[in-house]
């Protein structure tokens, strides 16, 4: 460090030498400012000394920064076995069997990790003795052998891969009693074959590195590490690095510095749950819990929610008072299905925010339908039932809340549907009253004035009797007593009657 600090220790001195107007030379042969000497004050030889420290401390920092303070972080690349042919994705391979005139004369069969080729994929083929394998790609790495007569003439071991790229991690901690996770997601495929593993020096010279081996999973494509962390290293810096490596090469990431307090991420929180207000048509009612793996209750979370409706896509977002786990959101849209989130983040500001949660869905509160009448829900009475003032004790019990309710429209329109014919049948026997009282009215008028019925008189034809003919006879008989015997038949009239009897056509002939 004192060579390095050295140039730096010169340029000070002669920057100083320049303003104050002189140098002087320290035991060591290094050049400091002649300071005049102020009363009370005494250069000394300490003076340098701390010159120097700084000076050494500045240059660390720049080297480190540069990586070059840790010559020893390499990443080994595992050597190949013997008989590997390696080969990168994408290329065209030939194996070779025999040679010479056995080539020609000799018929061969290749395996491909005990099976025959011709079992295999068809993309394979054989010429002449040869095998040849257009474009390869990962699932042809293995042993390929090559038989004549039930014999094994050559195998030799493919291996398909390709040099891994330089990665890309990040680092985060769950909570303050969690480890530190770094973790990698390659952007294209690896073997199975690649290993990666992390370096970790703790401190601000991250000195004394230790190694982590990092853990593969298929599922979420992305290595994962651990790095253990006590009480003591709350609020420690750490130097990180990581190296992939494979039997095609290896990569090694820049190192990253970090403060482990700026590491907390919580987990998103968990069971959130939206839920309507009754008779708030307006209004969602959102509650959620701390995650499950914060698992500290020294350490407190705040939290921020973001809402919109499905016809939206903007969200609306909330700043929560501290360690609040509910929110009623008062300006949600009528009858539509609206998505909320959550996110949480450590109640002094360190480290991020995390991930949101997943989205929840609720719809507000809506006043339910009235259901719908039919004949089939009408309840039966008896025939005696009154519907215009029932009686107490004949009305049927019927259960309280809604189903009340319904019952109560049921028996409207049941009495809405009786009273129409008997209020039809009521008027029609009015108007028959009515009518039969004008026309008595009128009779009685007529028979106190002297109207005189009219007598139909009825009349019967009789055959005429054979005898004199008519003109023979008198048209008018003599008259006669109306006491004699001859005239018993005749309409008897008393005397001095105004009326001439004689003629009895007279009552024959209407007047």
């Amino acid at each position: 460090h004192s060579l390095r600090s050295q140039p730096f220790a010169r340029n000070s001195s002669f920057n100083a030498s320049s303003q104050l107007g002189g140098t002087e030379a320290d035991a060591k042969g290094h050049r400091r400012a002649a300071v005049p000497a102020e009363p009370g004050w005494n250069p000394g030889p300490s003076s340098g000394t701390m010159w120097l420290a700084g000076a050494t401390l500045m240059v660390s920092l720049i080297v480190a920064a540069t990586g070059l303070v840790e010559p020893g972080l390499r990443c080994p690349q595992p050597a190949l076995p013997a008989g590997t042919i390696l080969r990168p994705p994408g290329t065209n391979v030939t194996l070779p069997c025999l040679e010479g005139e056995q080539e020609n004369s000799t018929i061969v069969y290749w395996k491909l990790n005990g099976q025959n080729i011709s079992s295999l994929c068809g993309r394979l083929v054989v010429e002449r003795s040869h095998l040849v394998l257009p474009s390869v790609h990962y699932n042809d790495s293995g042993l390929y052998s090559c038989h004549a007569n039930g014999h094994i003439i050559r195998s030799v071991h493919l291996l398909v891969e390709e040099p891994p790229e330089v990665p890309d991690f990040t680092c985060f901690r769950r909570s303050f009693t969690k480890d530190i996770l770094c973790e990698w997601k390659p952007s294209r495929r690896l073997s199975s074959r690649s290993k990666a593993k992390l370096f970790v020096g703790k401190g601000l010279m991250g000195r004394n590195h230790t190694e982590h081996q990092c853990r593969y999973y298929s599922k979420s494509q992305k290595f994962s590490c651990r790095i253990t962390m006590t009480h003591q290293d709350e609020d420690i810096s750490i130097r990180v690095a990581m190296c992939v490596a494979n039997s095609a090469g290896t990569a090694t990431s820049d190192q990253k510095y970090y403060r482990t307090s700026n590491l907390v991420k919580p987990d998103p929180p968990e069971n959130v749950m939206v839920t309507p207000v009754e008779m708030a048509p307006r209004k969602l009612l959102v509650t959620w819990r701390y995650p499950s793996s914060w698992g500290s209750k020294i350490y407190r979370l705040r939290f921020q929610l973001r809402y919109r409706a499905d016809i939206s896509r903007t969200y609306s977002e909330v700043e929560l008072p501290l360690e609040m786990t509910s929110h009623l959101i008062t300006d949600a849209l009528q009858s539509l299905p609206h998505r909320v989130q959550v996110r949480a983040h450590e109640e002094f500001d360190y480290g991020t925010w995390s991930e949101w949660s997943r989205e929840s869905t609720g719809v507000p509160w809506t006043e339910p339908p009235e259901p719908e009448t039919t004949a089939s829900n009408f309840p039966e009475f008896p025939p005696d039932h009154n519907f215009v003032t029932p009686d107490a004790s004949t009305i049927p019990e019927f259960p309280t809340g809604q189903e009340n309710q319904n019952v109560e429209v049921v028996v409207r329109v049941a009495l809405h549907t009786f009273l129409i014919p008997i209020a039809t049948v009521v008027l029609v026997l009015a108007l028959v009253v009515w009518i039969l009282v004008r026309f008595r009215e009128k009779w009685q008028a007529a028979s106190s004035g002297g109207v005189k019925t009219k007598i139909a008189l009825s009349y019967s034809l009789t055959p005429v009797a054979s005898g004199p003919p008519l003109s023979s006879s008198p048209l008018l008989s003599p008259p006669a007593s109306p006491f004699s015997e001859s005239s018993a038949d005749s309409p008897r009239i008393l005397e001095n009657s105004p009326y001439d009897v004689s003629n009895a056509d007279y009552f024959l002939l209407p007047r």
